[in-house]
């Protein structure tokens, strides 16, 4: 190709390509005027002869170059040469070995596939290398041999498979490197040990699933890590302890599904931690952020599962000035947790399901005496109560009398799965977490109504209770039985040393008495145990019929375990906030129930049939009393239970009651039950 040239000035200048006067900065961003030639998207097919000798910015990319022979050799005060966009396949057929003064090379977006040993190596000055964005597969042991001068050097998407730490030997004085997009699944011990001046590590979208404890090991000066878009499933806590002055920590789009205790902690200089995007996020645990004494900036945002922080989550970092929460499924924060903050500054946690009945204590951090900035005010709004959705959460804390002293528990959806198929003889951990005020204490419960031990059950309902009542959620349990001679549905082996006993396709324990056909289902309901005086099963369903039965059970001195002594029933209705009651009593040696369940459904008749020596008394609900069933229970003598979805129940009795009924138990006829110092509450 016959290049024409243009006198311009005492300089030639390519023709269409243009010489000027540019400023320029090197890599520790100090300003240069450079005499510059720009031939880029001139579909070149090598590179113009006859550049000015005093040229320092070469610009040739997005041209059509696959080699250089002797074009540039003139040209030793080149500082930085564009080669990026071309068509090179091999860094041996560039011919730069007069370029001694070069600073920074572009070779990315061409089609080099593999770097031999001292290909580059006469680039003593070089502090600047791009080769991203090509095809390399292979990094021969002495590459990058000769680039003592290499501060910066970007290998990102290519097709390196794994890491060796020999590639870094020759540069001692590297500050930045970049290794994302390359498909390496691990990195192994000591990956960087010859990296002692590292300060910015990216290891971005590589499709990391795991990182050795040792793999930092020698990075004593690394500020910024990133490890974005991977597939870790747990932060690297033993790496990140072997980095002693971290700054900044990227762990954004990983499958992480909890924060742990001690994930973050005595990393004593990290200032930053990004904690977004992470789809499989769920909880943070308590304690997970510990002596990090220069933490300034947390963010946990755009968490679609996110939906529980512990109070205690942020217990160690006092100094926490900035916490970014939004665009999560976050309905509750803490008193506590804001409380350990003193010195917050900005806070966001707009676009979460925010509940807005139990701000008692928030008026302290959102007020006007605040130090504290809401970020987003008119997009932080209440989800519920239904009296409060769609009003702005500052201005609810800021009314007088909207916040109350307590709110009722609440378990995540999203907490553990509704069913779940496990094979014979495999270990399951469920966990169970709630949000309240006060915090909930927690129980779990077998379809007998029973806490859970380690060997029976195969429904199991979590319980979340404070003062102010309960919530449940129920996991179903089915079992792949593979041992020789059982079917599905039969018992394991008693000798199975594990949760499950049985196979179960029953329904979920919290759905218990409801009529959907023309048959009554019927279920157990945990026990309730004897130091729980008010227990809350939210979500009752309206224009749905219960079947409640209340069985109270004794244990005879020595008795292993306790036996049913009475047993009474009622039917429920709901409707609305209204309540059609049927009551049946029973009387020593034998009970007959005869209900009419209508309404939304159809007709349904009930009959229970005993008859040894007794007889039958029908209870119905007095008209002044139609309206509450709390009230009625309280002025009843007799009063049966059997199934309930969901109560609240109120248990109790006095030291002075119990004696009291003891008394009154030896005159009552045998079989009933008095409930007037029972309380039962909706």
């Amino acid at each position: 190709m016959l290049v024409q040239l243009l006198l311009c000035g005492t300089a030639l200048c390519p023709l269409q390509c243009v010489c000027e006067t540019r400023p320029w900065y090197t890599p520790q961003s100090v300003f240069h005027q450079a005499n510059t030639v720009d031939c880029n998207e001139l579909h070149l097919q090598r590179v113009p002869a006859n550049v000015s000798t005093d040229t320092q910015v070469l610009l040739l990319q997005s041209n059509n170059i696959s080699s250089i022979s002797f074009e540039l050799r003139s040209l030793t005060n080149l500082t930085e040469l564009d080669l990026s966009q071309n068509h090179i396949t091999q860094v041996t057929s560039l011919d730069l070995s007069s370029l001694t003064r070069l600073v920074t090379l572009y070779l990315e977006e061409n089609r080099i596939e593999v770097l031999p040993d001292f290909g580059l190596r006469n680039l003593s000055s070089l502090e600047e290398l791009y080769i991203n964005h090509n095809q390399i597969r292979t990094i021969e042991t002495w590459a990058f041999s000769g680039l003592t001068s290499l501060l910066r050097l970007h290998l990102n998407s290519n097709q390196l498979e794994s890491i060796d730490s020999r590639w870094f030997d020759s540069l001692p004085a590297l500050e930045i490197l970049m290794l994302g997009e390359n498909p390496v699944l691990v990195l192994k011990e000591g990956s960087f040990q010859s990296l002692p001046r590292l300060h910015s590590l990216v290891l971005a979208s590589m499709g990391l699933q795991s990182v050795s404890p040792k793999a930092f090991t020698g990075l004593d000066c690394l500020e910024s890590l990133s490890f974005y878009d991977n597939k870790l499933r747990s932060v690297p806590r033993d790496a990140l302890k072997v980095l002693p002055n971290l700054k900044f920590l990227d762990l954004n789009r990983n499958p992480i599904s909890r924060i742990q205790q001690g994930d973050f902690q005595d990393l004593l200089h990290l200032q930053e931690i990004s904690l977004n995007n992470m789809e499989q996020l769920q909880m943070v645990e308590p304690n997970s952020f510990q002596n990090l004494p220069e933490l300034i900036k947390v963010e946990l945002c755009n968490n679609i599962h996110l939906s529980h922080l512990h109070p205690h989550t942020f217990s160690g970092v006092p100094w926490l000035r900035s916490l970014m929460l939004h665009s999560s499924s976050l309905s509750f924060l803490s008193p506590l947790l804001l409380s350990s903050l003193p010195s917050l500054k900005e806070l966001s946690v707009h676009s979460n399901p925010l509940r807005c009945d139990c701000l008692h204590t928030w008026a302290a951090h959102l007020g006007n005496s605040s130090h504290l900035t809401l970020l987003e005010p008119t997009l932080t709004v209440c989800h519920a109560p239904l009296h409060l959705i769609g009003r702005q959460l500052q201005e609810v804390v800021m009314s007088s009398g909207s916040g109350v002293d307590s709110c009722l528990p609440q378990i995540a959806s999203n907490v553990f799965p509704s069913v779940m198929n496990v094979s014979e003889g495999q270990p399951i951990t469920i966990e169970c977490w709630a949000d309240a005020d006060p915090a909930p204490q927690f129980y779990w419960v077998t379809p007998t109504g029973d806490k859970v031990s380690n060997t029976d059950g195969w429904t199991y309902t979590c319980v979340a209770w404070n003062a102010e009542g309960a919530d449940t959620k129920s996991l179903s349990v089915f079992v792949e039985l593979q041992s020789p001679g059982m079917t599905t549905g039969s018992k394991p082996s008693h000798k199975q040393s594990w949760l499950i006993s049985n196979y179960s396709s029953s329904a979920s324990l919290i759905v218990l008495a409801k009529v959907t056909t023309f048959n009554l289902t019927c279920c157990s309901l945990p026990q309730v145990p004897a130091d729980v005086q008010e227990y809350n099963l939210t979500h009752l369903l309206p224009s749905t019929l219960y079947h409640i039965c209340l069985t109270i059970y004794s244990a005879p001195p020595h008795s292993p375990s306790p036996t049913p002594s009475h047993t009474s029933c009622l039917n429920v209705t709901t409707k609305d906030s209204a309540f059609s009651v049927e009551l049946v009593a029973s009387r020593h040696g034998g009970v007959a129930v005869a209900a009419i369940l209508g309404s939304m459904f159809a007709l349904c008749i009930m009959v229970l049939l005993l008859f040894y020596m007794g007889r039958r008394r029908v209870v119905n609900l007095p008209q002044s009393h139609a309206h509450s069933l709390k009230k009625y229970m309280q002025h009843t003598t007799s009063i049966p239970l059997n199934e309930l979805y969901p109560p609240l129940i109120m248990l109790w009795e006095s030291e002075a009651e119990k004696d009291k009924d003891e008394k009154e138990e030896e005159h009552r006829q045998e079989g009933h039950i008095d409930t007037s110092k029972t309380t039962y509450m909706w």
